[in-house]
């Protein structure tokens, strides 16, 4: 079933009624996400793009079961955000948001050390592509026309560089199981090593190509777990 995201993970998008959430949300809509509201505060009880607006993610969750969220938050914001949909126990946070202070992140990865690892949120982001299963559902900033359903999952920093493996991959009639842009931040909340351990458990992908960037260890740490752990084929391209 591919990882983190298929076509029944209901999703809300924070910062719903913005002009940048707006935009991809019925993008992500058209491509079949299941889009079960957004957040905004302050307009609770308005409807957009066909959905229910709410004043918090809480209440969100309360009255939509969502289990992912996907957040278009300006950066002064966006760290709250995140804590926030922690609170109200989304189980997945995609961020999008770039330029968001490192202190602030520092305090959000303090900030979810409070719950127990198998409680925690799983965050990917910020300053990412997102997540994307080809063919089932979409929480990000992809093209889904570059993805060809398949069994190869993709993992990297650069989401124009995801982009152009996809696009590659899909003329070489390569498909691709997940594709998960983890962000090119140094505080980041999923590590290449996290995505490739849930890419190894994954019973529909066969191999793994993983797309880095000079600078920072998160690339080497990947590949010593790699060399001892995965029994799949994995291909990495630094660029």
């Amino acid at each position: 079933m591919a990882i983190l995201l298929n076509r029944s993970t209901r999703v809300i998008v924070q910062g719903f009624t913005g002009k940048i959430g707006s935009f991809h949300a019925e993008d992500m809509k058209r491509y079949g996400t299941r889009l079960v509201g957004g957040v905004t505060p302050g307009k609770g009880g308005q409807s957009h793009l066909g959905l229910p607006v709410f004043n918090t993610v809480k209440g969100a969750v309360r009255e939509t079961r969502a289990e992912a969220s996907i957040v278009f938050v300006p950066p002064p914001f966006a760290a709250d955000s995140i804590m926030e949909a922690a609170d109200a126990g989304i189980k997945l946070c995609v961020c999008i948001t770039d330029g968001i202070p490192s202190q602030d992140m520092m305090q959000v990865k303090r900030y979810m050390r409070r719950y127990r690892f198998e409680d925690r949120m799983r965050l990917v982001g910020p300053n990412c592509a997102g997540v994307i299963t080809p063919g089932q559902a979409l929480m990000g900033i992809m093209p889904g026309s570059i993805y060809l359903p398949g069994r190869v999952g993709i993992v990297g920093r650069s989401g124009t560089l995801g982009y152009e493996a996809a696009s590659q991959m899909k003329a070489l009639g390569i498909g691709v199981s997940t594709s998960v842009g983890i962000g090119g931040d140094p505080i980041n909340g999923s590590s290449f090593k996290d995505i490739l351990e849930l890419f190894e458990q994954d019973e529909d992908t066969d191999a793994v190509v993983m797309i880095g960037e000079i600078g920072g260890p998160q690339e080497a740490e990947a590949a010593l777990w790699a060399r001892d752990n995965m029994r799949k084929p994995l291909i990495a391209y630094i660029a």
